[in-house]
């Protein structure tokens, strides 16, 4: 009789473990590289013109990206899916970012001419059992559009950066509504608009979020569908020590996983995740510095909520025409997409 206690108090204690594993699979077994490369290919086509912010080629992936969300029962964050805004810079010659922020804009305003970029994120969320505490998950999807003046291809497509990491995103938020079951913080996904001009989508949306301290995680993508490339430290933007560099300059195959020192546990678990499901991708797992530039993460970084950041890192075709779908390696992107949406998963229920 003892023993007969013995095990339905197990069965009681791992069942609902058992449903989890099983809910997580489940939404697994919706990433492919079939429906990766058919985001991607039309996000990074020669019909967007490059995607350029304030463009109504820009528009045009917005509405697509909507679309998806809707498609695959993402509710809008919003009263729309879309988040509208506008950004200002004074005239071209002052050679000043355009910006968001309120002050910034009422001190242009004061000139004698100023600009303005009419632009729009697109998020959408799965509401949690804890309402008000988040899990934000974004990549950018704008490009740099049209270089008239180059002679032969004149479309700066894109595709790596970042029609890789937006084909992920939408393939990570359906697999989490696939899985069935209601996640235990509510996660926000989210396509800015503008990261190309100066990270104007994502500042506009954490300036714009209250409260922010209920942001408890960003997950960042960037440029997720090559191999080979540096570290995103090597952007002009980091300050990073010669002999740092040197260490990791090496040709490699790499998936760099970059975590806030706050979630360090992410580690461990995304190890096991990539040898469990036999992911197929080479991770190489850093602490990213505080406030570090590079992408989307910044503006959340500056607000001190901890991020994870994938990316394949930089390389010859970064903003050149030559940025093209034929360049992507869609297995390591699948596999890629398969490690966000554990790492999304495991930060979202925790």
């Amino acid at each position: 009789m003892k023993k007969f206690h013995f095990t339905l108090l197990n069965l009681f204690l791992f069942t609902p473990f058992i449903y989890a594993q099983n809910a997580i699979d489940k939404g697994l077994e919706t990433i492919n590289k079939r429906s990766v490369e058919a985001h991607l290919s039309f996000l990074a086509s020669d019909a967007l013109e490059g995607r350029k912010a304030g463009t109504n080629n820009a528009r045009v992936a917005a509405e697509y990206i909507k679309a998806v969300l809707s498609e695959a029962g993402i509710q809008a964050f919003f009263d729309s899916y879309f988040q509208a805004f506008e950004a200002y810079s004074p005239v071209r010659e002052k050679r000043v970012e355009f910006q968001v922020n309120a002050d910034s804009i009422a001190l242009y305003k004061q000139e004698r001419a100023y600009r303005r970029l009419s632009l729009q994120n697109v998020v959408g969320y799965i509401e949690g059992q804890k309402k008000d505490e988040y899990v934000v998950i974004g990549a950018h999807y704008d490009h740099e559009g049209i270089d008239e003046l180059l002679v032969g291809d004149q479309i700066y497509n894109g595709a790596d950066d970042n029609a890789s990491s937006v084909a992920a995103v939408l393939q990570v938020a359906k697999a989490i509504v696939t899985s069935g079951e209601k996640p235990l913080r509510t996660i926000i996904f989210a396509f800015w608009d503008g990261e190309e001009v100066n990270y104007l989508g994502s500042e506009y949306f954490v300036e714009n979020f209250k409260p922010l301290q209920a942001i408890k995680a960003y997950i960042n993508l960037d440029m997720v569908g090559r191999e080979g490339g540096v570290l995103p430290i090597f952007h002009p933007k980091f300050r990073v020590p010669e002999n740092a560099r040197q260490a990791l300059r090496k040709e490699n195959k790499w998936t760099h996983i970059l975590y806030s020192e706050k979630l360090a546990k992410v580690k461990d678990l995304l190890l096991e995740d990539i040898e469990k499901y036999r992911l197929g991708i080479t991770p190489k797992l850093d602490i990213i510095p505080p406030k570090s530039h590079g992408s989307d993460n910044l503006s959340f970084s500056l607000r001190d909520i901890p991020e994870v950041w994938f990316f394949t890192g930089l390389h010859p075709d970064y903003h050149t025409p030559w940025d093209e779908v034929e360049t992507i390696n869609f297995d390591n992107l699948t596999g890629i997409t398969k490690a966000t949406y554990l790492v999304l998963w495991d930060l979202a229920n925790e």
